[in-house]
Formats: C-alpha cells, structure tokens, sequence
C-alpha cells in the first residue's frame, strides 16, 4: 500500500524580486519625504537668520551696540547728518586751546605760512582726500578768513546750526544736505562781535570704513579714525540760499 506523500514547506530566507521591488519603492517614498521635511525645516531657520534686521553686539571694551546689515553704500540719515555736523563744529568752533587740554593752540601749519586751528586742521580729513578732491584747497580758503588772534586766545568763534536738512540722495551712496548756520566771532580782547551767515550745501559720497586701530595706537590715529568711522567724505560745498 502506497502512503500519499505530503508536501513540507520551508521558509523562505531570501526572498523573491517581485517581494523586493515593493520594500524599496516604500523606503525610498519614506527617504524621499524625511529629506523634503529636513529641506524645510533648513529653508525656514535660513529665512528666520535673513529676516533679523538687527543684531546686537558687545565689545571687548564692555560697549554695547545694536548693528544692523544694509547694503555697503548705505549710510543711515542721521549719520549723514552728523558727519555735516561734526565738520562744521570742527572747522568753526574756535575756542583758543587744544581739545581736551589746556593748552594754547597754536595751529597746524599748512605752507605758505598760513595756518588753521587743530580741530579744523582734523575736520579737514572729513573732505574729499583722493585725487581731485578739494581738501587742500579748502584748508588754503579757511587759513584766509581765520584771524591770527584766535591763535593767541583773542578771538573765539562758535558756528550755531539754525537748520540741517533731512539727506536726499542723487544716487546711490550719495546725498545732499543743506545747512543754515551763523558763525559767531567773539573778540575776547575788546571790540565789536562779529555774526557771519554760513549757509551751505554739502555732497557726501559713501567710502571705505576705516579699520578700527589697535589699543596702542598712536593718538593722531584714533582721532582720524573716530572722524572718518561713519565711512562718509564731504565732495563738494555750494552756497544755499533758503526758500530759493
């Protein structure tokens, strides 16, 4: 008598392509979409980072600053103003004595025998100073209108900013500012006071920042560097005349 002989199945330990093909389009579609959420993810901390319009800094000296990313030609209105103003209360603020001393000022020489006060001497540096800029000439016209009284104390002059207008810029990294402005000359050694209209406008043109000097440095390059920090030269001065 034959006994029927029964079929034993064993298990599979490699499978077969047809099971294969299904396993890797389900972990490939799963790859694909953890890459797409981690590109996302990165897309929105990189459009975080670029929309953060202020940062805020503190030096090694314990200052504290909030800087702020613009375009290398750009300077914010009001340090526009203030380079206008920094070089009219240096060139016309005479008080007889070197800042932050007591001592007399006896003026920088600047040739041809003529000389004007050290503030001024140092305003002089916010002026064009490349080829064609009128820095020396603009020295040569101030020696001309300062009495050489104001080198032995007895003439003070004081420049009162009566209007200093918003910038308006002619292209970029350039602006105009108009200013109205009395110069005031006190005759300390008697005589009759002197009141000067001083209206002006001035172009300005956007220019390297200087590098910040070293602790040790010298003190004439601190002070070019704290006049020229706000990267901005003065290119031309033309008369203003008010409500023209």
């Amino acid at each position: 008598m034959l006994k029927s002989l029964k079929q034993v199945r064993r298990p599979k330990i490699l499978l077969d392509s047809k099971d294969i093909l299904p396993l890797c389009f389900i972990g490939l579609t799963i790859f694909s979409l953890l890459s797409f959420l981690f590109i996302l993810f990165l897309s929105f901390k990189v459009n975080q980072l670029s929309e953060r319009k202020t940062t805020f800094v503190q030096l090694v000296n314990g200052r504290a600053l909030v800087m702020s990313e613009q375009d290398y030609l750009y300077r914010y209105p009001e340090v526009i103003k203030n380079t206008v103003r920094q070089w009219a209360n240096l060139t016309f603020n005479w008080d007889g004595v070197i800042s932050g001393t007591k001592e007399l000022d006896k003026g920088r020489d600047i040739g041809k025998g003529k000389r004007v006060t050290t503030n001024a001497y140092f305003g002089s540096f916010l002026i064009e100073l490349s080829k064609g800029g009128f820095r020396q000439a603009a020295l040569q016209q101030l020696a001309d209108i300062t009495p050489s009284r104001v080198f032995n104390g007895q003439v003070r002059s004081k420049i009162i900013i009566s209007y200093l207008s918003s910038p308006r810029q002619i292209k970029t990294g350039k602006w105009e500012v108009d200013m109205v402005a009395t110069r005031v000359l006190v005759n300390t050694s008697g005589g009759a006071d002197e009141e000067i209209s001083f209206n002006r406008t001035f172009t300005l043109q956007a220019v390297d920042i200087p590098q910040s000097p070293e602790n040790n440095a010298e003190v004439l390059a601190r002070q070019l560097y704290e006049i020229r920090s706000a990267g901005l030269e003065i290119t031309n001065i033309s008369e203003f005349t008010p409500n023209k």
